[in-house]
C-alpha cells in the first residue's frame, strides 16, 4: 500500500529546500474560480502572447504549488509569458475527472472576454508535467481553439502502463503509478485507463519533451506519430541522457525553453 500522506510531506520538504530561482517578475498566488493558482508575470511580456497554465506533476496523487516553482519561473521568464500553476485537487480524494474540472475552471475564466480591455478572447498554452501532461491533454481537447498550444515534458499519457518501458533506467516508480492511476481514473483494472496517446483529435500545435532515458519514450512517441499523421504541427525534442524530472536540470530546462520559445512563435503567428 503506498502512503500517500508521506508521499506528500516528502515532496513538500524537498520543494521548501530548494533555493528559489531567481526571477525578473512578479509571483503571487490567489484564487480563480475557487482553486487556488499561483501566478509568474515576467517584467518583460511578449505582447498578445498566450497565457501558459502549468499542470505540475506527482503522479496524480502528490504536489502543490511549491513542487515545480523553479521550472515555472525559468518557464515565464525564458518564454517571456505569464505562467499561471494550477494547485488542482488530487487522488486518492479526488477523480481525474475533478483535477480536470478545477483546471477547465481556470482556463475558462483566463480565456473569458472581461480578460482583456479590448473585450477579446485570450488564448493559453496547457503545460503539464509527467502526470500533468494528461491533464494538460485531456484539457486541451475541452477548450478547443481557445487552447493555443500544449507543451508537454515527459508526459504520461497511456493510463494502462503498457507503453510503460521497465528497461529504462530513469522512469518515474511503476508501483507508485500503477496505485496511483487506479486511484485517480478510479478503476481496478488498469486496462480500463484511458490511453491519451492514441489520437490527436481535437489537440493544438503541441511541443514534447521526454529524456532518453525515461520509461515513457515509448508513449510521447506515439502521441507524435499520431499528430504528425492528423497533420497538426509537433515538435518532438528528446533530450539525451536525461530521465524522468529533467525539468528540474537547468541545462535540460533551457533546451526545452529554446525549443518552445522557437515552436509557439511560428504556432501563434500560423493561427494569426
Amino acid at each position: 500500500m503506498i502512503d500517500v500522506a508521506t508521499l506528500r510531506a516528502h515532496a513538500h520538504a524537498r520543494a521548501a529546500a530548494r533555493a528559489p530561482i531567481s526571477f525578473a517578475g512578479r509571483i503571487r498566488d490567489r484564487r480563480i474560480a475557487g482553486v487556488p493558482i499561483r501566478r509568474y508575470r515576467p517584467d518583460s511580456v511578449r505582447p498578445g502572447a498566450a497565457t501558459v497554465i502549468f499542470l505540475h506533476g506527482g503522479y496524480g496523487i502528490f504536489g502543490d504549488l511549491d513542487l515545480q516553482d523553479g521550472w515555472c519561473r525559468r518557464l515565464a521568464g525564458g518564454l517571456g509569458r505569464e505562467v499561471v500553476a494550477v494547485d488542482y485537487r488530487l487522488a486518492p480524494e479526488h477523480t481525474f475527472a475533478e483535477s480536470l474540472a478545477d483546471v477547465l475552471a481556470v482556463a475558462d475564466r483566463l480565456t473569458s472576454t472581461d480578460e482583456r480591455a479590448d473585450g477579446s478572447a485570450h488564448t493559453v498554452v496547457l503545460c503539464g508535467d509527467s502526470a500533468g501532461g494528461a491533464l494538460a491533454l485531456a484539457a486541451a481537447r475541452q477548450l478547443g481553439p481557445k487552447a493555443a498550444g500544449l507543451l508537454l515534458t515527459n508526459p504520461n499519457l497511456d493510463l494502462t502502463l503498457a507503453c510503460f518501458d521497465p528497461e529504462q533506467p530513469d522512469g518515474p516508480d511503476l508501483a507508485t503509478l500503477s496505485f496511483a492511476i487506479r486511484a485517480w481514473f478510479a478503476v481496478d483494472d488498469l486496462a480500463r485507463a484511458p490511453r491519451l496517446h492514441l489520437s490527436a483529435a481535437g489537440l493544438p500545435a503541441t511541443l514534447i519533451a521526454v529524456g532518453s532515458r525515461d520509461a515513457l519514450v515509448g508513449e510521447a512517441t506515439s502521441l507524435a506519430h499520431h499528430l504528425q499523421r492528423a497533420s497538426i504541427r509537433c515538435e518532438l525534442v528528446g533530450i539525451a541522457e536525461a530521465g524522468h524530472g529533467f525539468v528540474s536540470d537547468a541545462a535540460a530546462a533551457e533546451q526545452v525553453i529554446a525549443a518552445a520559445v522557437a515552436f509557439f512563435t511560428t504556432a501563434e503567428a500560423s493561427r494569426d
